[in-house]
C-alpha cells in the first residue's frame, strides 16, 4: 500500500486497485474506489459528511482498498429497455 499526494486529493493504492481521497467543500470526503489505471472502473464510492481529520480519512481509504469483493464477474445491464 503506498500514498500519493496531489493537489486536490490523496491516492491510496496497491498493484490492483486505487482510492481517491477528496476533501468536501463543506466538510466531509469523497472515497472513490477504482481498478488501478482504469478510471472508468469504478468499484464503490463512500461520502463522508462529518468533518474528520485526513488522518482518519486515508485510514478508510485503506480499509476501502483491502476490501475484497465475493462475487465476481457479475454482469450488470446499465439499458433496461432493451430486451
Amino acid at each position: 500500500m503506498k500514498l500519493k499526494f496531489g493537489n486536490e486529493s490523496i491516492i491510496v493504492y496497491d498493484e490492483n486497485y486505487e482510492v481517491h481521497i477528496q476533501k468536501k467543500i463543506f466538510g466531509g470526503y469523497t472515497l472513490k474506489k477504482y481498478v488501478r489505471d482504469s478510471i472508468f472502473d469504478l468499484l464503490e464510492s463512500r461520502d463522508i459528511r462529518v468533518e474528520i481529520s485526513q488522518e482518519e480519512a486515508i485510514d478508510l481509504g485503506k480499509e476501502l482498498l483491502d476490501k475484497i469483493y465475493k462475487t465476481k464477474n457479475v454482469q450488470i445491464n446499465f439499458n433496461p429497455l432493451t430486451t
